[in-house]
């Protein structure tokens, strides 16, 4: 009876497809005939231009940026009756309903046996009736579903460790366009840390591209072909903002010759460290958590990469869908990113204004950020939905069925390769420090040159700016330098120098502080326990040292404003080392030189206090060594103020240069509580949605001042900022509570 059931369900699976894919394409077949300017331009044009009859030599007379497959498709469809609309729609939507098989495949792959059938038909029908889908290929006439397609059944061949097959499909991919490049992070990721197959199975990637390039190369184009149409697409479109509602929808006006460059290295930066944490991560990665990654880096790589086209976020949409199927507690994160795409798409296939791409690529960003704060909940959560998944994956093949397959593969190769990925893993740290620092200073150094409006008077005009003396001090010391020893720059250029090297002195004294909150010192300093925390704080040092260089808040701040806050915050992390390990009078000194640089910091370092106050009142020793320490950083700020006599002013035109910073409370005053809340959340991941929204509230704040008009509407940023007041504030009651509770549990023991 029950097999009887079965046979009827599957039946009853088949009949759905059926007529779901009927009515797909019946969808799809409405929108055959609508031609697009793409479509009349560009597609047309060519395959008009290769005429039949004359060989593969007519493929010369293409002059478009597209890779010789596609167009060797297009000269071959003129073989087949019918209209060039009709055959060019209907082989990009051959390749959705071969996309949509594909991800129903992976995810039966991940469900209960007796779901299968209902969890393929459901993925089919999702990426059969995906909005975008429907209007990339039959209405818009574009071909991107194509090297998803591909894409897809080469990360089923993955799960499936046919990987001589997922080269194939990924040389397939990028046979057909170039943003099959956004799977290839977490690829190389994937064959670092499983080490399941040799390096030199990329090899067929290429191979793969020359195959498919065979017509091409017999009419007589170069065997470099498959490659060389690539370079040329690359800074064919110098915008950093074409029609994809990400981070540069906010910012459209930024400059690609100077701000391209810092896109592209920041993005390498966060791939890099995300790369070093996946390779250092203790638990087992399930083949969940690698769909996970996927996402997370196409994501990523969409939200903050330049020149994106609206259409070239297909496979991150398929892979959220996908996931959405295995995690159903991230559909928000497919609905979102899916509906964005979708306004997208009816904005430029049909000019019709619904929504500005600024509103979405807010939600794009909030939405990215949550995810990886879902992702970071996942992260130490050991995986037991593969057979692959039963214990780390080291220097060793991760079960028997791979050794015994490596027996028939070329052990020289594979041993070189691991002495070589053991050794760079050794030292991985200790080298993502060193790039980062490089990529660091190369991703500022075309920033030197930008001048904001608000500074640069305050910088040249010392009896109108609301400096601190000492800050005016430190200005009359560059300019002395500058004429002295360096003429032919000027002091702003000396500024943006000091800024970069803050910066770097900001990002290594954070990093210190974790790692030596994650040993104990700084925790028992707090009133926890003198003992190594969870977690790999070598690696949170090494991530927090990565934000504080490339985090967009950080870049409009310093490298863009020539604002030296670095310098105030690296001196802040040093008064809490020198505090926590007892030495309260260099910790004074070092608040005090910072408040007294940037006034606005007395106000932060005053609420810490206060808050230390009131968390150590049972504690007299403790409150007479914070009042000690609170009297040495006033005294170092009123002296350090006094140096403002040699630039011209009398002491009590120094005291008040030192508080006027209260006449004007602009939104600069936050960067130090954006630092302080990035710091928070490496300490406790809690923090890290109220950290979202403030740190997308002081984006689109400070966009105010780049555009001299606001990015999006002021009620945004409020809500933002209100927004990331209750999460923060239910995070503090929530620890408040935790302490109190431990302190009842140990008065209890005491007792007892």
């Amino acid at each position: 009876m029950e097999i009887q059931r079965q046979e009827n369900r599957k039946y009853l699976y088949i009949v759905v497809l059926l007529l779901a894919g009927a009515a797909a394409f019946g969808i799809r077949w409405a929108g055959i005939e609508h031609i697009t300017a793409d479509f009349e331009t560009c597609l047309i044009p060519w395959s008009a231009a290769m005429k039949t009859g004359q060989g593969p030599g007519i493929l010369l007379e293409y002059d478009g940026d597209y890779n010789m497959p596609y167009i060797t498709i297009l000269w071959l469809l003129n073989y087949l009756p019918g209209r060039t609309i009709v055959k060019v729609k209907l082989f990009s939507v051959l390749f959705e309903y071969l996309g949509a098989v594909a991800a129903g495949l992976i995810v039966a792959h991940f469900s209960e046996k007796s779901k299968k059938e209902l969890m393929f038909t459901a993925a089919c029908v999702a990426v059969l009736f995906y909005p975008s889908a429907i209007l990339n290929g039959a209405w818009w006439g574009q071909c991107d579903f194509i090297y998803v397609a591909f894409l897809l059944f080469m990360m089923l061949a993955l799960l499936k460790r046919r990987f001589g097959a997922a080269m194939i499909l990924l040389g397939c991919a990028f046979s057909f366009k170039l943003q099959a490049v956004l799977i290839l992070p977490v690829l190389l990721i994937f064959w670092w840390k499983k080490r399941s197959f040799s390096g030199l199975y990329f090899l067929l990637v290429a191979v793969m591209m020359e195959v498919l390039c065979i017509p091409a190369i017999w009419g007589g184009y170069s065997v470099f072909i498959p490659f060389s149409v690539y370079t040329r697409q690359l800074g064919r479109y110098p915008y950093m903002y074409v029609f994809y509602p990400n981070f540069w929808a906010l910012f459209k006006e930024a400059p690609y010759y100077i701000f391209s460059n810092v896109a592209i290295l920041s993005i390498l930066a966060g791939l890099g460290v995300f790369a070093v944490a996946v390779i250092r991560k203790k638990t087992e990665i399930s083949e969940k958590q690698w769909m996970e990654f996927g996402v997370w880096s196409t994501f990523f790589m969409m939200c903050f990469l330049p020149c994106m086209h609206e259409r070239y976020g297909m496979l991150v949409e398929i892979l959220a869908i996908i996931y959405a199927f295995l995690n159903r507690r991230t559909w928000w994160n497919a609905l979102i990113i899916g509906a964005g795409s979708f306004i997208a798409y009816l904005q430029v296939t049909f000019a019709q204004d619904i929504l500005s791409d600024r509103w979405i690529a807010l939600a794009y960003l909030l939405s990215f950020g949550f995810f990886t704060w879902e992702m970071i909940k996942n992260w130490d959560k050991a995986g037991d939905d593969g057979a692959d998944d039963k214990k780390p994956y080291e220097t060793k093949w991760a079960d028997s069925a791979e050794r015994a397959g490596a027996e028939k593969r070329p052990k020289g190769v594979f041993a070189v390769e691991a002495k070589g990925m053991d050794l760079i893993n050794r030292y991985i740290l200790g080298l993502a420090l060193i790039v980062l620092t490089i990529l660091a200073v190369v991703v500022r150094k075309p920033m030197i040159e930008c001048i904001s409006a608000d500074y640069l008077p305050n910088l040249i005009d010392v009896e109108g700016n609301y400096h601190t003396p000492l800050y005016m001090f430190l200005m009359h010391i560059l300019s002395t330098v500058n004429a002295a020893f360096l003429p032919e720059k000027t002091l702003f250029f000396l500024v943006k120098l000091l800024c970069i090297g803050a910066d770097i002195f900001a990002a290594v004294m954070a990093a210190v502080c974790i790692w030596d909150y994650g040993t104990g010192r700084g925790r028992a300093a707090f009133g926890g326990e003198k003992r190594e925390g969870k977690g790999d704080w070598k690696f949170r040092a090494v991530m927090v040292y990565a934000a504080m260089l490339f985090l967009p808040a950080v870049l409009l701040n310093s490298p863009f404003w020539a604002h030296l806050d670095g310098i105030s915050i690296g001196l802040m992390a040093a008064a809490y080392l020198f505090y926590v390990h007892g030495k309260k009078v260099p910790a004074g000194i070092a608040a005090g030189v910072a408040c007294g640089l940037l006034a606005h910091y007395a106000v932060i370092l005053s609420f810490i206090m206060s808050i230390r106050q009131f968390a150590v009142r049972k504690d007299e020793a403790e409150k007479k060594r914070l009042i000690s320490f609170g009297n040495i950083c006033v005294v170092v700020m009123v002296i350090s103020s006094m140096v403002g006599v040699f630039c011209g002013y009398n002491g009590l035109q120094c005291i008040y240069k030192l508080l006027n910073f209260w006449m004007h409370p602009e939104t600069w005053m936050l960067y130090p509580l954006l630092i302080l809340g990035l710091l928070g959340c490496v300490c406790d991941a809690g923090w890290i949605p109220a950290w979202v929204l403030f740190e997308m509230a002081v984006i689109l704040d400070w966009g105010e001042f780049l555009y001299e008009l606001p990015v999006l509407p002021g009620t945004v940023h409020v809500i933002l900022y209100l927004g990331a007041a209750v999460l923060a504030a239910g995070v503090f009651v929530r620890n408040l509570v935790r302490v109190k509770n431990a302190e009842s549990s140990a008065g209890a023991k005491d007792g007892a």
